[in-house]
Formats: structure tokens, sequence, C-alpha cells
């Protein structure tokens, strides 16, 4: 049997199993679609609409700090109000603040407001992940979790490489309204943002199932309860945050500026991304029956720094092109056996705080990381975040090998896997 006729068995498996999934989770994922096509719009547009107001690379850096840096101090707060109010309001906040975040990011040209409204953004926005983990595991049974996250991030990299798409040719149409491309990008980016606030109707629709607590909820589980998996885990994931935020969020720019490419290449670069990280994310859960989920999740680290250098060393768009569709499908593959497997790992009370100390030494790694990769760009070198971001990838992998695959025992394979690999 073919490798495409394994994808093609594999997509029509993962289709027909939508069906079991609860009503919730059918709803989330609704309002991902909205959200993740927004993100794809905006990620595509908002750093070329910051440079083309003059602002600089450092400055831009600062920008691109103020998220992250808020969702590093939100993460327990927001876990704590999931538990005490259920995880629907809080999801409602989410939308609701990050879409009018988005707004007000780009309907100025002042740093300082714009820094602000980043901030915000990057407080309510930060829940999504701190939020959406333990949601997920509560709607649906333990033998589908694995699945269930694939499918999230499957959702997730169709609609961004939509809304991607979308990106690289609506500053041409708004261009027909206005010759100022400054104000073109800002029309985009406001419907980006009108996007996340239609995410609100899905959302406002599920039916919290939770068993909200009653009383005081207690620190223990997030600070001195935490257990050392835990803590060995938001290490780990701080070293991938590092990686991941020297290079993704000034993506473009290393392309348009670096590579010599046009905005709408780097939008179809954006767009057919969605395959190898499809790809990579359907696969991923049979590699991880077959080796081992963290087995998988290891020699995924270790093949990181190969894609991030090999961009790099060279000036053509095409290997930069492949390089880059190499690391988001590695990355992405990666990270939803991460997830899976550290959900199952974790205790019953401490997924919540396991979600958000993930969520905390990620956002602190890509804080750290966006200051770098601005500062290096402010004086036109291209090649200092790259290495920086291999060298974290190097350090993630070994870490993950000798402080977490001793606790391979404790995340069993889902039977919806079992299943799939006996057809294949």
């Amino acid at each position: 049997m073919t490798i495409f006729r394994k994808i093609l068995i594999s997509i029509n498996k993962y289709i027909t199993n939508i069906k079991k999934f609860s009503r919730n989770v059918r709803l989330l994922l609704l309002s991902a679609m909205l959200a993740y096509m927004a993100f794809g719009i905006f990620s595509v547009n908002f750093n070329l609409y910051i440079i083309s107001l003059g602002i600089t690379p450092d400055s831009l850096g600062n920008i691109l700090s103020a998220a992250p840096f808020a969702a590093m101090l939100a993460s327990i707060p927001l876990g704590f109000v999931g538990e005490k109010l259920g995880y629907r309001k809080v999801f409602l906040f989410i939308y609701l603040v990050s879409g009018i975040g988005l707004l007000v990011q780009v309907i100025t040209a002042n740093v300082t407001i714009i820094t602000i409204a980043a901030f915000v953004t990057g407080l309510a926005s930060s829940g999504n992940f701190v939020i959406r983990l333990p949601f997920l595991s509560s709607n649906i049974e333990d033998a589908d979790r694995t699945f269930v996250f694939s499918m999230d991030a499957f959702i997730g990299g169709i609609m961004i490489a939509i809304g991607a798409l979308m990106a690289g040719y609506l500053p041409n149409l708004f261009q027909l309204v206005t010759p100022d491309i400054s104000m073109a990008y800002r029309y985009t980016l406001l419907f980006s943002g009108s996007l996340t606030l239609l995410a609100l109707i899905p959302v406002y629709l599920i039916v919290d199932n939770q068993h909200t607590l009653k009383g005081k909820i207690s620190l223990s589980p997030y600070l001195w309860g935490v257990d050392k998996f835990l803590v060995k885990s938001a290490l780990i994931e701080g070293f991938l945050g590092f990686t991941h935020g020297l290079i993704v969020p000034f993506i473009n720019l290393f392309f348009i500026f670096y590579l010599n490419t046009t905005r709408e290449y780097y939008s179809w670069v954006e767009a057919i991304a969605f395959i190898p990280i499809i790809t990579a994310t359907l696969v991923g859960p049979l590699l991880a029956l077959k080796f081992g989920n963290i087995k998988t999740i290891i020699i995924s680290r270790f093949l990181i720094p190969v894609v991030l250098i090999s961009f790099i060393i060279s000036v053509s768009p095409l290997i930069g092109t492949g390089s880059y569709l190499g690391y988001r499908a590695i990355f992405s593959m990666s990270q939803s056996l991460w997830f899976a497997f550290a959900m199952a790992v974790a205790t019953p009370k401490s997924k919540a705080a396991l979600s958000a100390w993930l969520q905390i030494t990620f956002q602190i790694g890509i804080v750290l990381a966006a200051q770098i990769t601005g500062s290096s760009l402010n004086q036109g070198n291209y090649a200092l975040p790259f290495i920086l971001a291999a060298s974290g990838a190097v350090v993630s992998a070994f870490l993950t090998w000798f402080m977490i695959y001793p606790y391979k025992k404790l995340a069993q394979p889902s039977t919806y896997l079992k299943k799939v690999a006996g057809d294949l």
C-alpha cells in the first residue's frame, strides 16, 4: 500500500470519527476555525504593517513581546477562573477581548498604544491554550485524546492556510479603495479582528458540563504542590518557546527581506504549509503507536535544527521554503503528540496547572527570543536567530530524552489509533 493511499485512509478515518465528537467539542472546533483564519490573515500582514509605518524592527520586537509577556502573567489566573466559573465563560472572554485587542492594534500608528493593545490581547488569548487542553480532555474519552488533539491541529492548519492565502491578496483589494499601502494593511487587519469576534457565536452555544469548584481555589497544584513531571515539562517547553519565538513571529520579514520574495509569495508558502502540517499531524499518531509516543517526539525535536540551519545557509527562496515547511510540519506533529502525552501522564488535579505552566514557560521563551531577533534584524543580522533557534531545539531534544522518557509507560496509546494501525 502506497504512502499516499495510507494518508487517504487516515484522512477518511479522521473525518468519520468527527461525528463521534461531543457537541461541545464540535462547537469549539467551529469557533477555532474562525479564530485560526483570523490568525492566518493577521500573521502575514501585521509585521509588514508595522514596518510600513516606519517603525523599526527592534520596536517591532518589543511589540511582539507584549502578548507573550501578558500570556505568561495571565496563564495561572485564567486557569483559576476556568476552574471556578466554567470554561465556556472564559472562552467568551477570550474571543471578545482578543477581537477588540486586535482591532485596537491597527487603528493607530502610536507604538505605545499598539504595544498596550498587544499586551491586552495576550492577556485574553493566553487562556485559549490554558483552558483548551483541559476543556477538550473533559469532553472526550481518554482513548480518543490523541486523536482529538491531532484533529484540533489539523483544523488549525487548514484555516490558518486559508487565512494566509487571503492575506497575500487582501491588501491589493483594499488598494482599490486607497493607494496608501499602510491603510490597505490596516483594513486587512481590521477584517481579521472582526473574524475573531465572530468566533464568539459558536462558543456562546457551548453547554458547560464542567463541575465548577464551589470553595476556594487552591494554589497548591500551581505552585508549591507541583510535581516533578510538571517542572520538567515546563522547563523543556521554555526552550521550545525560545526556538519558536526566534523565527516564527518574524518569518514574513525573513522571507521578504532576506530571501527577497514578495508578500504574495510568502502568503502562498503559508497557505501550502497546511499540506506538510496536516500530513505530519495525521501520520504522527501512527508513528507514535508504532515507535512509541515519546520516542517520536524526541526524534522530531532532533530534526528541527537540521531544517533551521538549512534555511539560513541558503539564499534560495525554494530551499528556504522547503526548510520552513519542514520546520512547521515537524514542530506541529511533535507538539500535538507532546500535549497528548503530557495530559495522559498528568494527574487529574494537575492537568490545568500543567497546561498553565506549559503556556507560561513557552511564552517566556518567546518574550526573550523576540527581543533578540528584533535587535538582530535591526542590525541586519539574519543568521543569529536561526543559530540560536537550532541550539534551543537541540537542548529541548536532549532534555526530553533524559527527563521525560522514563514516563513513557504512563501514557497508553489510544484505542482509535490501534484500529487505524491495524487497517494500515
